[in-house]
């Protein structure tokens, strides 16, 4: 069965044809958080992208089933739990909970399933202990790593050749692995680490191996979609795709690898090592949730947004541009009941435009631009089902409008009416009087701008 959706594969690096597993259903895993700290607007980008890509999945009639994994043990969470004095376990469970949050504040829709690493690790130890019977791992010292050597595809996701990695890998302080390449699936323990029994000693999973044991547990091979940042195409997927594939006698283990853009400060990856973030609960201060998916979905998901921000104040062009795009919907279309059926001609070319546009590749920025050219057209002509289908369309990426109360009806009318008294004073010549009214209606959060057509207003969010 075809869907008549196209999404880039990482894999096959070209675009093909979404054909599901199962008719009519989607399996989704996407890397989620390794929380030993607050969220960030890039990790923020991250999970609205495959948030959309979900609501685009459903709204084409297809059932979505949504993982998002947890690595609740990690070296960062272990250090940093050090660092303020608290168990890993806590530590991790905080930000966790916290991250979720912050993420439906966003407007996020929750994933089906969110898999710990520590309620996983049977699953885990099953999956190294069947990789060393193929003969794909082998055991040292209480470790036990994969043999990338063993695996004639290894590279086929990020296009990197052995001999290349080898090349550019070492082995760190304290690792007793064959070679560079090879990676951990078992860590043995340290002192002050959590750890777990297994058959090599205790100790705790390696990075990778977290990923195909959970997806493989909820979802079983060949599952639909793999979603995660670009940066995890090389070495965790790369590493996923080895060790699942090898645990699979070469079986598929995910069809459609499909990775979304990172979110860049002057040209910079944004991460809390740099310095060069802005924490979900600070921009979430700075701008309405709408005008934050605004924001990102004006650039491809695919593709990297660079996001210059003054890092004394944390203003930014971009988000000022997004909040006067959002206030321009809002104003248009707020009041607008939404209508998913297409009651004119042109709500009808309209939906088609739209439509298409989702189904290549989730491309958002012809999506919006279809909503924008919508919104332009109900302002020249008119046509309220147009403006519906535009308002519905919105619901589809994931906006909502702020409901108002009976009062705010009155507003509209206020503002225009000042406007038309401006105006007035404007024919006396009284710029004094007019200025006033824009001033004052500018501190309020009103702009007003003066065209050939007159002057309109909008709020400013």
């Amino acid at each position: 069965m075809t869907t008549g959706i196209s999404l880039y594969n990482t894999l096959s690096r070209k675009k093909e044809e979404l054909e599901p597993r199962e008719a009519g259903k989607i399996s989704l895993y996407v890397c989620g958080v390794t929380p030993y700290d607050a969220l960030h607007i890039g990790h923020a980008r991250a999970f609205l992208t495959y948030d959309v890509l979900r609501r685009a999945l459903e709204w084409r009639g297809l059932e979505v089933t949504h993982i998002q994994n947890v690595t609740d043990v990690d070296d960062k969470i272990i250090n940093r739990a050090k660092e303020i004095g608290t168990t890993a376990l806590d530590l991790a469970n905080r930000f966790a909970e916290e991250g979720a949050v912050e993420l439906e504040m966003l407007g996020c829709l929750r994933a089906h399933h969110y898999p710990r690493v520590t309620e996983n690790i049977e699953n885990i130890i099953e999956m190294v202990g069947v990789l060393i019977e193929k003969g794909y791992a082998y055991a040292v010292g209480g470790d036990v790593y994969f043999d990338v050597s063993k695996d004639e595809d290894y590279g086929k996701l990020s296009g990197q050749k052995l001999e290349e990695l080898n090349a550019g890998a070492r082995i760190e302080p304290g690792e007793v692995k064959d070679d560079a390449a090879d990676f951990a699936l078992w860590k043995g323990a340290k002192p002050g680490e959590p750890a777990w029994n297994s058959p090599w000693g205790d100790g705790r999973p390696g990075w990778h191996i977290e990923c195909s044991a959970m997806a493989l547990k909820l979802l079983g091979e060949g599952f639909d979609i793999h979603g995660g940042a670009r940066e995890l195409v090389f070495p965790h997927h790369e590493n996923e795709v080895a060790q699942s594939e090898s645990y699979l006698d070469g079986r598929c283990f995910a069809k459609t690898w499909w990775h979304c853009g990172e979110l860049r400060v002057d040209n910079q990856k944004m991460s809390k090592s740099l310095g060069n973030f802005i924490t979900v609960k600070d921009g979430l201060k700075m701008a309405s949730p709408m005008v934050w998916r605004l924001l990102f979905l004006q650039t491809h998901p695919q593709s990297p947004l660079d996001y210059a921000f003054n890092k004394e104040d944390q203003s930014s062009e971009k988000l000022n541009q997004a909040k006067s795009s959002w206030a321009r919907l809002q104003n248009a279309l707020g009041e607008v009941e939404a209508q998913h059926e297409p009651g004119s001609e042109a709500a009808k070319t309209f939906w088609t435009r739209f439509g298409n546009a989702l189904c290549d590749n989730l491309n958002t920025p012809e999506a919006l631009a279809a909503v924008f050219d919508a919104v332009s057209e109900f302002h020249r002509g008119g046509d309220t089902a147009l403006a519906a289908s535009a308002h519905a369309a919105l619901q589809v990426l994931g906006f909502t409008f702020e409901t108002k109360t009976a009062g705010d009806s009155l507003t509209p009318r206020l503002i225009e009416l000042l406007i038309q008294v401006r105006g007035d004073a404007r024919e006396r010549r009284d710029f004094k009087g007019s200025d006033q009214i824009r001033d004052e209606l500018k501190a309020l959060g009103i702009v007003l701008e003066d065209g050939a057509q007159g002057t309109r207003w909008k709020i400013e969010n």
